[in-house]
């Protein structure tokens, strides 16, 4: 509330407590009216949540889901996995309350989507189903499946079938989080696990009609 009316320079936003009880003075305190800016307000809460370490994050968000329930986080997950999840979004993250849209699904029991959806730009419903199916038997052949193997694998894939990467994995994104914007999934399909990841994508492959 101080940078209402006051300021250090042109060009210093971000401040400590600290520095700011030390820089303040009334000296610099404008006569002019003070405009509250909401976007700037945003900004810098995005920026101090930017700053905070995943378990401390995942500690506000717990308790933010816990203060306020309609954000549809209910029951509250437990705090290893919100952990895991935090680096995913903590670069997206305005508010606390930007989180539940994001990371809702990690949390509930199947994803609600319509299937053509599953049908990213210059697909057809064919070419998804057999999209779907390869990363469904890619995945499940995988030795290790982590980030890294998942994402060598998923990029292999697409030029197997003569796919754009962003057309794969806007299939699986779908298919896995009901969201066309979603976490990144490779690591999202991580935290998931194998079991989970290859239900959701078997589960949506037979969502679409059988091939010729």
């Amino acid at each position: 509330l101080a940078l209402l009316g006051w300021s250090l320079d042109d060009k210093t936003e971000v401040m400590s407590t600290g520095e700011l009880k030390q820089a303040f003075s009334l000296e610099r305190v404008s006569k002019s009216g003070a405009m509250f800016d909401t976007q700037k307000l945003e900004w810098m809460n995005g920026h101090y949540i930017r700053e905070m370490a995943p378990e401390d994050l995942a500690d506000a968000l717990l308790d933010h889901w816990r203060a306020f329930p309609d954000t549809g986080v209910d029951p509250l997950p437990e705090r290893d996995l919100v952990v895991r999840i935090v680096p995913l979004v903590r670069e997206r993250l305005k508010t606390l309350r930007g989180a539940a849209p994001l990371v809702g699904f990690f949390f509930r029991d199947g994803v609600e989507y319509e299937a053509a959806e599953l049908v990213q730009r210059k697909m057809d419903e064919a070419s998804t189903k057999q999209a779907l199916s390869g990363a469904h038997d890619a995945l499940a052949a995988l030795d290790s499946f982590d980030e890294d193997s998942i994402e060598a694998a998923l990029r292999e894939l697409a030029g197997e079938l003569d796919l754009k990467v962003g057309q794969l994995l806007g299939s699986i994104r779908v298919a896995t989080t009901g969201l066309k914007v979603a976490p990144p999934l490779f690591g999202t399909l991580e935290i998931l696990g194998r079991q989970r990841s290859l239900d959701a994508i078997g589960e949506a492959a037979n969502r679409l009609p059988p091939l010729p």
